[in-house]
């Protein structure tokens, strides 16, 4: 394992071992809001400053993209001995970390199973620039992990998408649809009829792992809500897996590493699977 990837892996089990310290009431706890425009949690802050901790102790002088604190730069090893914020930083990283510590807060706090920490490494501020990718489940420690050119893995087995075939009445679809508009439900109503399993979790990122592993054969998010901190980790653990992720016109998804861009996307286990989404939506 490479020391980036080290890294990613020791953030994620960081963040669960604090999380998993806390019960409900704490971790529901109101704070201020995030950068990312929702209201932080406690279990959100301390799951954050668990990841941004293990980052600055592995001394990668990178720009840290944090769904709370936005924009984070972080020292090298060394660096940084008082309490002030600027005694800590260094704004010169030469590479990008995205992170989420806990994507499905409203999960964690009401005690639903089903919550992960999702970092991903880049070598530019774009989401095709993603090399390195790393999703736990807090709740089982299962962690997903890929790196570019190198296939997507499940607590180090290789995993792929399902071959999926033709078998319609059989195809499980993941999706977002929470404040979905109604114009934008309205164009997923022939597809939302037509297929008996829809599925709909409450982590994109674990969501889009399940799809990597084959469990589901497609994901959808067209709300145009969603932020790249959210599935930048995943979105590379599907490539890998043999998936597709693509935006809403069928263009290969890409996107700045920013807070201030939301995003449409749709990820699918092959080009079959594709094909039957986009002949039974209306983007």
């Amino acid at each position: 394992m490479d020391s980036i990837m080290a890294m990613l892996h020791g953030i994620c089990m960081s963040v669960r071992s604090m999380v998993n310290k806390m019960n409900k009431e704490e971790a529901g706890i109101p704070l201020a809001r995030g950068a990312g425009g929702d209201i932080t949690k406690k279990i959100d802050k301390v799951g954050e400053d668990a990841a941004l901790e293990v980052v600055r102790r592995y001394g990668i002088d990178c720009t840290v993209l944090s769904e709370e604190a936005g924009l984070v730069y972080s020292s090298k090893k060394g660096e940084g001995d008082g309490d002030d914020d600027s005694d800590v930083i260094s704004r010169d990283g030469k590479c990008f970390i995205a992170l989420d510590a806990i994507d499905g807060t409203t999960n964690a706090v009401r005690g639903i199973p089903f919550y992960s920490c999702s970092v991903a490494y880049a070598v530019s501020d774009r989401l095709s620039s993603v090399t390195h990718a790393a999703v736990m489940d807090l709740t089982s420690g299962d962690i997903y992990h890929a790196v570019r050119g190198d296939g997507a893995y499940m607590n180090g087995s290789r995993i792929r998408t399902a071959d999926v075939s033709s078998d319609k009445a059989g195809y499980i679809i993941g999706m977002n649809l929470s404040g979905i508009s109604i114009d934008r439900l309205e164009r997923m109503g022939r597809i939302l009829a037509m297929t008996n399993h829809i599925r709909q979790f409450g982590s994109n990122a674990l969501e889009m792992c399940l799809l990597a592993r084959g469990l589901l054969d497609a994901y959808i998010d067209v709300r145009g809500k969603i932020r790249v901190t959210d599935i930048a980790a995943a979105y590379l653990i599907i490539v890998e897996a043999g998936g597709i992720v693509v935006d809403e016109h069928r263009s290969m998804l890409d996107a700045p590493l920013s807070l201030d861009v939301r995003l449409s996307f749709i990820a699918s286990a092959n080009e079959n699977m594709l094909n039957y989404i986009f002949s039974n939506i209306a983007l």
